[in-house]
């Protein structure tokens, strides 16, 4: 990974952990090990993403996160 990709994913991370009020530490699990949103839509989909706003890119995720069946 990049350095570039990597401080988008620790930017995801700690963006949606603001917006929802809990740890970046919890947050990174949900993405990472939960449901593997990091490894499957925010990396392959940097290019994209990262050209959006920091509150698109936070819903955006939750939206995802709600489609793999994680109650927010």
């Amino acid at each position: 990974m990049n350095e570039k990709i990597l401080e988008f994913t620790i930017f995801c991370v700690e963006s949606l952990s603001e917006r929802l009020n809990i740890s970046a530490k919890r947050v990174y699990k949900l993405l990472k090990n939960d449901t593997n949103i990091l490894d499957c839509y925010i990396i392959p989909c940097y290019e994209p993403l990262h050209t959006q706003s920091k509150s698109y890119i936070v819903d955006d995720l939750i939206t995802v996160l709600k489609e793999k069946g994680v109650v927010i």
